[in-house]
């Protein structure tokens, strides 16, 4: 049957009583780029989407990453407003290695189906061919819905990036509790706004066990406190749901694991000065058992529940920029996390047992001169090391460390810190311990034998509007 949509969507926009005639709300981000190593062979970069950049994310990116969000009012009558929202991802694979492909844009496989003939007989096999798209990967990263109440509150639920916080030029996100769920947010209490959300959390299905978690998150923020500046505060608490089955079940360590794990985050935002502008955040954040992964140079924190007892982390953030008038301006990050893990992790009594206790820092600088409206020279400096310990793979070193060295031509339309799209021609260079074949085996043994830093050349766009 043929059905005329038409008339059918006149006359629910006729029932809804009325409907928002303003336009799509587009807008997106993205990053390309490519790279030359002058030493030969392929191109490293010390972070990717799991660990963030902790020596910068300029000359630092192996991947090809893009969103393109749309939005629209879909009701808006009396103070009572109706949208929904929605975003598509792309990225490349991530890794530590540039995995963006070759010319076919890809670098995976696809499988067709084969017919041979063989004496009369049909026979049909998988043949590995490349196309155009293999290896790409597409996401849903949101769909959601949000009913603005005429008091000034918010509804939402669906699928969202919630309320997350980054640190822009090491590509982290000290917070980001994203994903399914529901919650109320704006709720006015004179002094900043409250926010409660419910995200599940779900393995993935890569390893052998099967658990949902949720997270109760819970958010004041906007909190005035003076000359001091902006406070935001947040809790968020996981409760794994497993049933008893899989609580008494050998499966394996780490499999049964139930413990709940709290995540605090205090975000105090300031800005002061008069000859030199200043825009600075300082973040402390404690984790417990799932959230201890806080306390290491780990991303997205809140997102990922892993299944760990026993163990808690600290993490201590300073970044902002600082402007000197309108042709020097400088962005800069320092972090300084510590984790802490006993030796209980499964419920088997020692399924798991070893102690990864231990600190880890990093500082980076990246101060730019503006030569014109459309031109400036971008220089970025960065320094980790982290205390030799279970975290490390080979003890063969002290604390072992890591350091990188970029210098780029940027083209930007203006002369803020923020203005984009920015297109870079770069170079770099990185090395320490981290970078060398105790670390890195894949990538030293087959192309670099005994060299333990790299010199890149490179070009990159990145743009968000």
């Amino acid at each position: 049957m043929k059905i005329n949509w038409l008339p059918l969507a006149a006359a629910v926009a006729f029932a809804a009583g009325s409907v928002s005639a303003s336009a799509v709300d587009f807008n997106g981000y993205f990053r390309a780029g490519t790279q030359l190593n002058a030493v030969g062979g392929e191109v490293y970069c010390i972070g990717n989407g799991n660990d963030g950049h902790k020596v910068g994310r300029l000359g630092d990116e192996c991947d090809t990453y893009a969103e393109v969000a749309l939005s629209q009012n879909v009701y808006d009558k009396a103070g009572s407003k109706f949208s929904v929202h929605t975003l598509v991802a792309y990225g490349t694979t991530e890794g530590y290695r540039d995995l963006q492909g070759n010319s076919w844009q890809g670098v995976g496989s696809n499988y067709e189906l084969k017919e041979e003939e063989d004496n009369g007989k049909t026979t049909y096999s998988l043949q590995t061919v490349r196309g155009p798209w293999d290896s790409q990967r597409l996401s849903f990263r949101e769909a959601y819905a949000k009913y603005d109440t005429d008091a000034g509150y918010s509804i939402w639920s669906g699928k969202r990036f919630y309320r997350r916080k980054d640190i822009h030029i090491l590509d982290l996100y000290y917070l980001n509790d994203s994903g399914y769920g529901a919650g109320i947010e704006g709720i006015d209490v004179g002094n900043g706004n409250l926010n409660f959300a419910v995200v599940k959390w779900a393995n993935d299905g890569t390893a052998d066990y099967n658990r949902n978690v949720y997270k109760l998150d819970a958010r004041w923020d906007g909190i005035n406190l003076g000359a001091f500046g902006s406070l935001d505060t947040s809790v968020i608490y996981a409760l794994p749901a497993i049933s008893k089955q899989q609580k008494d079940a050998e499966a394996g360590p780490r499999a049964n694991t139930a413990n709940s794990g709290a995540l605090i985050t205090l975000d105090l935002g300031s800005n002061f000065g008069s000859t030199v502008n200043v825009s600075n955040h300082f973040i402390a954040q404690w984790g417990s058992n799932g959230f201890a992964y806080v306390g290491a140079f780990k991303n997205h924190a809140g997102d990922n529940y892993t299944p760990d007892v026993d163990a808690n982390g600290v993490r201590l953030i300073d970044w902002g920029t600082l402007d000197w008038g309108s042709d020097f301006d400088l962005g800069y990050s320092f972090l300084w996390g510590h984790l802490n893990s006993g030796k209980n992790h499964g419920v088997k009594g020692d399924a798991w047992t070893y102690t990864r206790s231990g600190w880890e820092y990093s500082i980076v600088l990246r101060p730019e001169y503006k030569w014109t409206e459309y031109t400036r020279t971008t220089l970025e400096l960065g320094y980790s090391e982290m205390k030799k310990t279970g975290w490390v793979a080979d003890e063969k070193y002290g604390n072992p460390d890591v350091y990188k060295v970029t210098l780029a031509q940027q083209f930007t339309p203006g002369k803020g810190f923020w203005s984009r799209p920015a297109i870079r021609f770069y170079t770099s260079y990185i090395n320490g311990d981290q970078f060398s074949d105790g670390w890195n085996t894949n990538y030293r043994s087959k192309n670099h034998g005994s060299h333990s830093y790299q010199f890149t050349f490179g070009t990159q766009v990145e743009a968000w509007w």
